[in-house]
């Protein structure tokens, strides 16, 4: 990259006003698996970095996403650029986290796994100037391995903490939780199943899929105050 290339990229990032939309894709049982049948779980977690990367193939559109793979789930956060018009691409999002979590969360059942918790969230971003600033400097041989993802997200912290309420605190698994716009740190839940392969390579469905996901939403938790 140039550095004329290097300056536009640090002048867009500076800007205030970033959003994010995050995601995360939690495996259930596995801390029984993880201390009962390390084998298991081991082979868990590849399935679920294999599974997601697959199902990408099958429900394209993740080039745009940064994805990290931490303890027992994955976590994939999209930024949104000041200007931006949100409402369009949380429902594009929402589609197609679902599309990829269903795709994942069959899988998982049908060898007999419990399957996945999916929460979905949005909220500000806290954006990192030079995500990649460190390959540059002198310690680059001794980072070769970092990644980092974008910043501190408000989106993130609220699956986060859906996360850690689980079942006891409403957020059951087996289900899609995307969170209200008009309510935010409310959810509404949708149960994952099998989906029609007529919506495989279809990105225009996932708007669509989401105004489904809403209609056929049959629980609702909400983040502790």
């Amino acid at each position: 990259m140039s550095l004329e290339q290097d300056i536009l990229e640090l002048v867009r990032r500076s800007r205030s006003g970033f959003q994010a939309f995050a995601a995360t894709v939690d495996l259930l049982g596995m801390k029984e698996d993880m201390a009962q049948r390390p084998p298991e779980a081991r082979a868990r977690l590849d399935d679920l970095q294999q599974g997601f990367g697959e199902a990408l193939v099958f429900y394209p559109g993740g080039d745009a996403y940064r994805v990290c793979f931490a303890t027992d789930s994955l976590f994939v956060v999209r930024e949104i650029e000041p200007e931006t018009k949100q409402a369009d691409l949380w429902a594009t999002f929402c589609g197609h986290i679902f599309e990829l979590a269903c795709f994942i969360h069959v899988m998982e059942r049908n060898i007999g796994n419990p399957g996945l918790r999916v929460v979905i969230a949005a909220g500000p971003l806290f954006q990192l100037q030079e995500p990649e600033s460190w390959r540059k400097l002198p310690c680059s041989q001794e980072t070769g391995n970092w990644f980092v993802l974008t910043g501190a997200s408000a989106a993130l912290k609220k699956c986060i903490d859906a996360e850690a309420c689980r079942s006891a605190g409403g957020f059951v698994g087996g289900y899609c939780w995307h969170e209200k716009p008009d309510a935010p740190g409310v959810f509404l839940g949708t149960s994952l199943k099998q989906l029609s392969p007529k919506t495989y390579q279809r990105p225009e469905l996932y708007a669509e899929f989401y105004r489904w996901m809403v209609a056929n939403a049959d629980k609702q938790a909400a983040l502790p105050k």
